[in-house]
């Protein structure tokens, strides 16, 4: 690795790498998800997944909510903020691919709870496991909130 030292001492190894996002404001965001430890309650409510591979349920559910307050208006739309280099140095993880997040929200629907539905007529199901995690999480954003 390259070494270099500065005048005042400072031993820099490696090369830096000096990369923007258009996206920086949503540090703010990030740092908030983070401080209330969204993530670390993510993945205790939230189903793990089979494989130890790739992102964990929290940076998933970070992703979403970054892709949300961006304007994503479809799940492909997290593609652009997967091939954004400041955003993953900003987060420290690039967001998931487009077919590993649909992939991932296809885990919320169970379809054992829909096995009741009527022919006809309107019909509102059970709420699944996953879904009665990101309720732990919602009702920690407004705990949160009503305490500032």
């Amino acid at each position: 690795m390259k070494q270099a030292t500065d005048h005042l001492g400072v031993k820099i190894i490696g090369g830096l790498k000096e990369v923007t996002t258009a996206w920086s404001g949503v540090s703010l965001l990030i740092d908030l998800y983070r401080k209330l430890e969204l993530e670390q309650l993510a993945n205790q409510v939230l189903p793990a997944k089979k494989s130890a591979k790739g992102l964990k349920p929290g940076q998933t559910v970070e992703s979403f909510v970054l892709l949300n307050t961006l304007g994503g208006e479809c799940v492909e739309d997290i593609q652009r903020l997967r091939e954004d280099e400041g955003l993953a140095a900003i987060l420290g993880y690039r967001p998931p691919a487009p077919e590993t997040a649909r992939q991932w929200l296809d885990r919320f629907h169970d379809e054992t709870l829909m096995q009741n539905k009527p022919l006809q007529g309107s019909f509102i199901p059970l709420e699944s496991t996953s879904l009665n995690g990101l309720r732990a999480l919602n009702q920690r954003i407004i705990q949160s909130y009503i305490k500032m």
